[in-house]
């Protein structure tokens, strides 16, 4: 058994993908792969840390009611690691106590393939990843804590103003509403696809990796209100 200090001198730097649905582990081990991913399974309810894994990317099924207590199993033994996890389903107040203890991707399970693909790119490169459908949980939570509030102060758009085009920031304020690229696109008389590279330039303009964390932005810096 490795003793508790060389366990927690391990600085291995894996990105460990904590699947809940068994079924799940195989399919996005495959899309992983071709996309030039190399995923190694793992059997999570055995000692695999002992091996000599390192800069790996690892992916393994956990049960939901047990993913919690691994993940904090596994930063004890090596905070270095950068832990992904995909639930079934994720109760909005789950997401804060899940970055609390170290994970930095979360996704439900019906991820795009693309977006999974991304997810992990970004982590690996050292991002906190949110799967982007909390956008709308996240108007409803904000929206309950800014009735509470009794400080809340007028949004003041000048910085979006300098920084956006007007058709970004249209767009921006239909994001913050919880509009789908679909809707803004019907809302503003314009293309699928145009809504996409406009909803991308804000993003890099934001520096920010997605539409969840562009909205959590403006809305901290009171750029932009919920009305």
């Amino acid at each position: 058994m490795l003793s508790d200090v060389a366990i927690n001198q391990l600085n291995r730097h894996n990105i460990v993908i904590f699947v809940e649905n068994s079924l799940f582990v195989s399919g996005i081990q495959t899309i992983l792969e071709i996309n030039h991913l190399h995923a190694q399974k793992i059997n999570v309810d055995e000692q695999w840390y002992k091996q000599d894994l390192y800069n790996s990317l690892l992916i393994g099924q956990v049960p939901s009611d047990e993913m919690e207590k691994k993940v904090q199993k596994l930063m004890l033994i090596d905070a270095s690691t950068k832990i992904i996890i995909i639930k079934n389903s994720i109760k909005f107040e789950e997401i804060e106590r899940f970055i609390h203890i170290g994970i930095k991707g979360i996704s439900l399970s019906d991820v795009d393939e693309k977006y999974l693909v991304h997810l992990v790119k970004r982590v690996k490169e050292g991002h906190i990843m949110i799967d982007g459908r909390f956008t709308t949980e996240f108007f409803k939570q904000y929206r309950h804590f800014k009735e509470l509030s009794t400080q809340f102060s007028p949004p003041d758009d000048t910085y979006l103003k300098e920084l956006l085009t007007n058709r970004e920031l249209e767009i921006l304020h239909l994001l913050v509403k919880g509009y789908s690229n679909i809707q803004i696109g019907e809302n503003l008389f314009i293309s699928n696809k145009t809504v996409k590279n406009h909803v991308a330039n804000i993003l890099q303009k934001l520096e920010v990796n997605d539409r969840l964390n562009a909205v959590i932005k403006v809305l901290k810096n009171k750029w932009i209100g919920l009305k």
